[in-house]
């Protein structure tokens, strides 16, 4: 900021003049200051430049400080500052004071806090200018952080989440005559800790740039941007223009994550789970809107990676509903409240039974039933699900054990589903062939089905665990292949040997031509690469005749049989071809 006196009053007592004594100290004072002092002409050409100005300039010994001028050094994008502010500063007050930056021998820019005064002669007609300038780098730079940590983020850039919120309180608090309602989105990246331990902080915090930068892409120009905490970031839409805008902007916020993200040599794929909640200035406050939008963004990471969720007014009972089932779940299995039920996987060639997914069941004592669709979720965004996952390994090897003794070489694969936070634990291999070993299963007669997107986090790790996996010589699976990222250049680097197409496509088989088209590319994908394929949620004969003609090898789902406890799939692998005769 520039600061100017007023003229010095015209009756001021002159100084006495100088003695040469006197004259010889002020030099050697001059000398051993710091600070930039230095005597220029009318013209701004250098006269004098003491010790501390020849040192900040970075000259050297033998250079000519006369040979400059103000011009000179001032860095050209502040030159401007001589001519507006400076030369009619000294003509109407006879003294400048403010900061402008000058330019070193060796070409840095160094921000000094200057003052430049005229000095008119003693006959009036010429005149000296002299000119102080203290280097305010450490100052500034000290400002610059400051500044950053009230008002940016410190690792993105983004507006601090302090900003966002006067933003937020200030779109709904304004004076709004007619107020339009304003969108406010909560984006949870999911499983950003998995990625955190399995590339590093670093890498973590490269790809927290990297998203940020890609949530400030989408911003319109009353959008606001902002990271709130952790792998959690907020989005503020003014002037929501229609009620299906703030589901519309979160669908695009969560699609922009579809491409992966580069960081270094990783190649790294993320979801995100998005809450959305929306209201109007004066009908709705600030923290009221945050909570909507946290538990909406509560709500979508449940509903499992890359959901989107609208807060309602059901929402929050379902989200107390949430809470009760998270905490009644923990001990369940040690309380002998859980159960595997096996869904039967026919072949379409022999019309047998060849394999059973293993399905976990939770018999609540007093909710009875509890539908997986209400618990898994909840698990699986929490640590339970290593309790619940632990419990289905240990289960459905030793049921896969009893049926290798009393079924024989005809007892059916069994495959066991494996989640994100099991297959990444760094002990899980370990895990697998310590329950093998103590159930007494045959290896052959497992299969691990992995998801799609588990597999895509980082392809080389990945590659490296399913080998170790394989060297166990148990059966791998992709399972909800077609919902993710695969495709056959990655495949082929993955030693899997099923692929399970997703339900969701074979239930459109025969009336939907994109669902069909991608079932018949799955089908010819496995055969290309010598993989089983599986067809899920075969519900209907029409279904059957379909993947029949398309040469899909098994086939699973109600139309054959439900899950079933383990004693009634016992009967029906003794009954043998008659199996379908058997009823639970």
């Amino acid at each position: 900021m520039t600061q100017r006196a007023d003229p010095a009053p015209s009756g001021e007592t002159q100084q006495p003049a100088v003695d040469a004594a006197t004259g010889v100290h002020l030099r050697a004072l001059l000398e051993d200051t710091l600070d930039l002092a230095a005597i220029l002409d009318r013209d701004g050409s250098l006269r004098y430049l003491n010790g501390g100005g020849r040192r900040l300039l970075v000259l050297s010994p033998g250079a000519r400080a006369t040979d400059l001028t103000v011009a000179d050094l001032v860095i050209e994008s502040e030159r401007s500052i001589i001519d507006d502010e400076i030369r009619p500063a000294l003509r109407t007050a006879g003294w400048w004071s403010g900061s402008v930056s000058v330019r070193t021998s060796t070409g840095t820019d160094v921000p000094t806090r200057s003052t430049i005064r005229m000095h008119r002669d003693a006959d009036g007609v010429g005149s000296t200018i002299t000119w102080i300038a203290r280097d305010i780098s450490t100052e500034k730079a000290v400002y610059e952080r400051l500044h950053k940590k009230i008002f940016e983020d410190e690792l993105t850039g983004l507006p601090h989440r302090s900003i966002f919120l006067d933003r937020l309180d200030l779109a709904l608090r304004g004076p709004h005559p007619d107020p339009t309602p304003v969108a406010l989105l909560c984006a949870s990246i999911d499983r950003f800790k998995e990625k955190n331990e399995r590339f590093g902080r670093e890498v973590g915090d490269d790809l927290l740039r990297a998203v940020a930068r890609r949530l400030d892409e989408l911003r319109g120009p009353s959008d606001t941007v902002s990271r709130w905490g952790g792998d959690e970031f907020v989005y503020l839409r003014e002037g929501v223009g229609s009620e299906a805008e703030p589901q519309e902007l979160a669908l695009a916020l969560a699609d922009a994550f579809a491409s992966p993200f580069t960081i270094g040599t990783h190649e790294v794929f993320l979801t995100v789970s998005v809450g959305v909640s929306s209201g109007r200035a004066g009908a709705v406050g600030t923290d009221q809107l945050l909570r909507q939008a946290e538990a909406a963004g509560q709500m979508a990471k449940r509903r499992g990676g890359g959901a989107v969720h609208v807060f309602d007014e059901a929402m929050q009972a379902r989200a107390m509903r949430s809470a009760v089932v998270e905490d009644a779940l923990r001990g369940a299995a040690e309380r002998h409240e859980l159960v595997l039920h096996y869904q039967p996987e026919i072949s379409l060639r022999t019309n047998a039974i060849v394999g059973v997914e293993a399905l976990v069941r939770w018999q609540h004592p007093e909710w009875g039933l509890v539908q997986p669709g209400e618990f898994i979720p909840v698990a699986e965004v929490s640590n339970l699900i290593l309790e619940l996952g632990g419990w289905v390994l240990s289960e459905g090897l030793s049921q896969c054990a009893a049926w290798q003794r009393s079924i024989g070489p005809a007892a059916p694969m069994v495959a066991i589903n494996i989640s994100a936070r099991q297959f990444l634990q760094a002990d899980f291999v370990a895990l697998v062939a310590a329950t093998l070993e103590r159930t007494g299963a045959d290896p052959g007669g497992v299969c691990l089905e992995i998801t799609e997107s588990i597999l895509m986090d980082d392809v080389d790790v990945t590659v490296a665990t399913l080998q170790r996996l394989k060297a166990l010589g148990v059966k791998l699976a992709v399972d909800d292949f077609g919902t993710g990222y695969s495709s056959l250049s990655y495949l082929r680097r993955f030693p899997v040997d099923i692929l399970k197409v997703d339900q969701s496509f074979v239930s459109g088989l025969g009336h939907d031509r994109e669902d069909s088209a991608i079932v018949q590319a799955v089908v010819h994908m496995g055969r290309a690469l010598q993989l089983t394929t599986v067809a899920e949620g075969v519900e209907t004969a029409h279904h059957l005749v379909e993947l029949r003609e398309l040469d899909c090898d098994i086939a699973q789902g109600y139309h054959f049989a439900r899950p079933q406890p383990a004693d009634v799939v016992t009967r029906m692998l003794e009954a043998g071809p008659d199996w379908m005769r058997v009823t639970a």
